[in-house]
């Protein structure tokens, strides 16, 4: 144990994680020569980067054009400390910090401009098709956890994407095809005007698939404005709708994997995925101390599942209603900085369910529902008494009313008659959480921070719900031994920057989670509390510019995540890769002309539900890949040209497979096999 602490001190000390810190263009407050080192993730609130006690990560437009990336999640697993895993669908769980994908869905928060996208129901999945990447200003991550500020779902770390919201008149158009019959289109214009400004954007993406009866295609667009009452109040609104709909891949065992990961066994399911998504903010600058912000969004998404082989049909439709008040005042008492921070968020959340075991008229489906209303005030409080020492502290009580309810029912389960009675059941969850942390940075070009807190989050809704068998009679039940999840934290970090040559960071932490929530892989399907778990880990990274023409971007993550308690204390948690990096060289020539290797790497981990270590390893997996670049500035624009090689040794790994009832399941990644892609993008 004390060289296991040494080993991680030493990765505190040296290792590092790449912060790219640009500008934001999202308020007026930043609209200023210094907004290059402000972000706004980690305290809801515009402050300067090297005063937050936390690793972020900024992404920006420029970025992301010059990444020939096709997709948010193509975007963010290039980001230190964040990878994904694949699932039937290909969209993957992201996972941050040690979180697998057995439970890491909903530990990571992902917001739009304030608004949600993680799911309220064990169901649903981040639809990151709702943001169109032409529209993206930036992408701030936060790693590391947020319950103060964000409440639930930020157990793990924050995505924050924020759109195009100011700025002269721009239009992006972009279109490329590739293997398996990829094709994408994007569109998107921004347009001020007298009184503020306007944006529209919309998309389509299609593949057939790496593996056979995968094919699946989506769409987004989106309309938002900005209207400008006066110099101190502003309104926004944004309306936007995303939809997929495709074939769900079935797995493969560890023969049929290793003889050909192509083919498609049985009948695959069919899914579809329509999402609304819709919001209004209202900003007010009361005084040049005093600011008050007002967001309401509202999601509706309805998820449909049609199991081919099983002829059950599910039908889902959660929606959310966010109102998230928040005043910020800061103070200068003798030429210090004191600022609060504070507000409540209220959510309303809905989910109605449909069963049929009659797919062709889908008639008499057993019916259940879920509802849930939390209440969460908060508070933060950041002190600057030197330029260089920064303090922060905040505190955050959250309390959630869930009630289910089904329908009573009879009918016929797989050929075997069944019946339930209805009855109502309801339950309150509460949390209490605060965080502390210290930022120290001495020069201009190095930052030590040091920070503990508290983290929490809620089942989803239906995990109260125990679902009801398939034979005999039987009713719904409450899931009264399921408990929020709860954990604590402790990090430090450390930043340095040389000139413009290189930017080093580093964090190290432990994390600690008890009661984290996974569902039993069969029959019942009923939600359980783990025993506690511990995860130690660093993130590092490292962006080099040694000379005019080259760039380096590398990254580096250790994770060991083992049960701290209970019947598999010392066993590791299934999903997760004990070391994992990235790396990327560009040589950046004449004329506009980038080109380079990219690499990424995941060492081998236990398969899913594999909390006794028994079955084969997930074998570990290398992945090269190539990229080049031509930007012609004429046309009154850039004309950018991408040519993106991925597993180029076509090499065959996953990310995601099952032990279930000692059987291994694999799951394909859906760009699993060497593809080639052109992409063009213009934009004036």
């Amino acid at each position: 144990m004390r060289k296991l602490f040494v080993f991680l001190l030493a990765c505190m000390v040296t290792n590092v994680a790449f912060v790219q810190e640009t500008p934001d263009s999202t308020s007026s407050a930043q609209e200023t020569d210094e907004s290059l080192d402000f972000v706004i993730t980690a305290g809801r609130t515009p402050e300067a980067a090297n005063k937050v006690s936390g690793q972020v990560a900024v992404v920006t437009a420029d970025d992301i054009a010059e990444s020939g990336a096709t997709t948010v999640v193509d975007v963010l697993q290039r980001v230190p400390g964040i990878r994904f895993s694949a699932d039937q669908t290909g969209i993957g769980a992201i996972s941050m910090r040690g979180i697998s994908g057995n439970t890491g869905r909903g530990k990571v928060l992902v917001i739009v401009d304030g608004m949600r996208l993680n799911p309220i129901d064990t169901n649903g999945r981040v639809n990151w098709d709702m943001v169109n990447l032409s529209e993206i200003e930036r992408i701030e991550i936060l790693d590391g956890g947020a319950s103060v500020q964000y409440g639930d779902n930020a157990q793990a770390g924050v995505i924050n994407i924020i759109t195009k919201k100011s700025g002269a008149a721009k239009t992006d158009i972009t279109v490329s095809g590739g293997s398996f019959y990829q094709n994408e289109q994007r569109f998107s214009h921004h347009q001020p005007t007298n009184w503020g400004n306007f944006s529209v954007s919309g998309g389509h993406r299609g593949t057939q698939g790496y593996q056979k009866n995968t094919n699946n295609d989506t769409g987004n667009g989106e309309l938002r404005g900005i209207f400008d009452i006066n110099d101190t109040m502003s309104l926004q609104a944004n309306v936007g709708f995303a939809f997929t709909n495709g074939l769900q891949a079935t797995g493969l065992s560890k023969v049929e994997f290793d003889d050909d990961p192509t083919q498609s066994v049985g009948m695959p399911p069919n899914f579809s995925n329509s999402a609304i998504i819709a919001g209004m903010g209202y900003t007010w600058a009361i005084n040049e101390i005093v600011s008050f912000d007002l967001p309401v969004s509202y999601n509706f998404t309805n998820y449909r599942y049609y199991a081919t082989a099983s002829s059950i049909v599910y039908d889902m439709t959660p929606q959310m209603l966010g109102v998230r008040p928040k005043i910020t005042a800061e103070l200068k008492p003798a030429d210090m900085s004191l600022r609060f921070t504070g507000g409540v968020d209220t959510f309303f959340a809905f989910s109605e369910v449909k069963t049929s075991y009659d797919p062709v008229k889908e008639s008499n489906p057993t019916v259940q529902t879920a509802s849930e209303i939390t209440l969460g005030p908060w508070a933060l409080v950041n002190f600057e008494p030197l330029r260089f020492l920064s303090l922060n502290a905040g505190l955050r009580y959250e309390t959630a009313f869930v009630n289910g309810h089904m329908d009573s029912w009879s009918g016929s389960v797989f050929g075997a008659p069944t019946s339930y009675t209805s009855e109502d059941v309801s339950t309150q969850w509460d949390a209490f959480v605060y965080e502390a942390g210290i930022t120290v940075n001495p020069f201009d070009f190095l930052k030590v921070y040091a920070k503990y807190g508290t983290q929490f989050r809620y089942p989803y809704i239906d995990d109260i719900i125990v679902a009801p068998g398939v034979t005999g009679a039987g009713t719904i039940g409450l899931n009264t031994g399921l408990e929020p999840e709860k954990g604590w934290t402790v990090e430090g970090g450390i930043g340095l920057t040389i000139k413009n040559i290189a930017r080093l960071d580093a964090n190290f932490y432990y994390l600690r989670i008890d009661n984290e929530i996974f569902q039993l892989p069969v029959m019942p399907y009923v939600s359980q509390n783990m025993d506690p778990i511990n995860r130690l880990g660093s993130s590092i990274g490292l962006k080099l510019t040694p000379v005019k023409y080259t760039s380096l971007d590398f990254d580096y993550g250790f994770v060991n995540a083992e049960f701290a308690e209970g019947t598999y204390e010392g066993k590791v948690v299934p999903l997760v890769a004990e070391h994992t990096f990235s790396a990327s060289l560009m040589l950046h020539a004449p004329f506009g002309l980038s080109l380079g290797p990219n690499v990424l790497y995941k060492s081998e981990m236990y398969t899913g539900y594999d909390v006794a270590n028994a079955q084969p390893l997930i074998e570990s997996s290398l992945i090269w890949g190539l990229q080049a670049r031509q930007v012609i500035d004429k046309f009154n624009g850039d004309l950018a040209v991408m040519l993106t090689v991925h597993n180029l040794a076509d090499t065959k790994y996953t990310s995601m497979a099952y032990a279930i009832a000692g059987t291994t399941i694999y799951y394909v990644d859906n760009n699993m096999g060497r593809s080639v892609n052109l992409s063009v993008q213009y934009r004036f």
